[in-house]
């Protein structure tokens, strides 16, 4: 009995059962073609845990993610939609309180 619990502890932790998604890890790129800026995005376990534009962060209230497209925002001020373009590059569409823009990201 005492080796059967430790055992069900550790199948029942949420993090060691989440599967990668290829989309996770640091996406970085440019936005903007008159004047572009830098964003960073970050995705782990199949969810966009953080943005920022410029260095300031944005929050973030819903991701979805299929094997082609991620899309993310906060359904009031922002949304981004990712398309895969290669294994390590995206191209990405805003459309935000200034309107439409597009750029591009690499995963390093």
């Amino acid at each position: 009995m005492a080796t059967i619990l430790p055992a069900i502890l550790v199948s029942a932790h949420p993090s060691l059962g989440a599967e990668a998604s290829p989309w996770d890890g640091a996406w970085t790129g440019m936005l903007g073609k008159a004047h572009p800026w830098p964003v960073s995005i970050t995705i782990s376990n199949g969810k966009v845990v953080s943005f920022s534009e410029g260095g300031a962060p944005f929050e973030i209230r819903y991701t979805k993610i299929t094997p082609s497209t991620v899309s993310f925002g906060d359904q009031n001020h922002y949304s981004i939609k990712l398309t895969r373009t290669g294994d390590a590059t995206a191209s990405a569409s805003v459309h935000g309180r200034h309107g439409y823009e597009t750029g591009s990201l690499t995963k390093g």
